[in-house]
């Protein structure tokens, strides 16, 4: 299952579609003396997965954030049947069929099961030209950006990205600046007349049940979560409240998209 399909069916279910991340380094924690994650990857992926996380997301980037792409990458794919997102600045087609490649390895017949996130301010003009690359590749595409502002960018993508993120934090400062979900209604509005078939993903600053609400309650169709996860004592359970959390909004599943209608904002189906 690709990842579309995986957060559509998990909000189909009444859950919040998760995407749990996996990372090496948090650089605003690496600053205070935090040491790299050494975990197994695998481990936990599986405990993402145990959690009911609808994805995982793996930041690949080396020189940050630590990633391990050629053991980190094999080893999530292998350790659960869920999606895989992967993260990195990716910028041109040779890391793009580094990333093909590395996949094909793995799980050939199921290429469409990874997806490559993009960021649109950073690969600016050439980026639909990189969305096609990476689809004729048989990968799916994220495309982050940092508000509608950089809806620009996505001019002629066509089809048009049916995953597009919402990064509250500011990826050119390594995500070391503001942390709190920024996303409001009249963010996401313009987000919905652009691309009105896309799901929304919001990423990052994402600490509390109530962020979680609050992004969903924006208009987001999705969560990305990391840090919250990656601290927590037991992260499988730390995934399942936030699954939940839909569920556990005052007890009402629908308090989060009523929140949304009132400001004239659907979430997709």
């Amino acid at each position: 299952m690709d990842l579309c399909a995986a957060l559509g069916e998990a909000k189909q279910k009444g859950l919040v579609p998760v995407i749990a991340e996996i990372k090496r380094v948090i650089p605003r924690l690496a600053a205070a003396g935090r040491p790299p994650d050494t975990r197994p990857a695998a481990w936990l992926a599986r405990r993402y997965l145990e959690g009911g996380a609808a994805a995982i997301s793996l930041v690949t980037e080396t020189r940050h954030f630590g990633g391990r792409p050629e053991t980190d990458v094999p080893a999530v794919l292998r350790a659960t049947p869920l999606p895989l997102l992967i993260k990195d600045f990716i910028s041109d087609r040779a890391a793009v069929d580094a990333y093909a490649s590395l996949v094909a390895a793995v799980c050939p017949d199921d290429a469409a099961r990874v997806t490559l996130l993009l960021i649109a301010h950073r690969v600016k003009e050439p980026l639909p030209l990189l969305v096609r690359h990476i689809r004729s590749r048989g990968l799916g595409v994220l495309v982050e950006t940092r508000g509608p502002a950089d809806l620009s960018y996505l001019e002629g993508v066509e089809p048009p990205p049916e995953l597009v993120g919402i990064n509250n934090k500011n990826i050119d400062e390594l995500e070391m600046g503001e942390d709190a979900v920024r996303l409001t209604p009249q963010m996401i509005a313009p987000y919905r007349q652009v691309l009105p078939g896309a799901r929304i993903v919001s990423e990052s600053a994402h600490h509390t049940v109530a962020d979680v609400r609050r992004a969903l309650a924006a208009g987001a169709d999705a969560v990305l979560v990391g840090t919250a996860f990656l601290l927590a004592a037991d992260p499988a359970a730390a995934v399942a409240s936030f699954v939940q959390a839909r569920q556990t909004a005052q007890g009402r599943p629908d308090v989060l998209a009523a929140a949304g209608e009132r400001h004239g904002v659907a979430a997709r189906a």
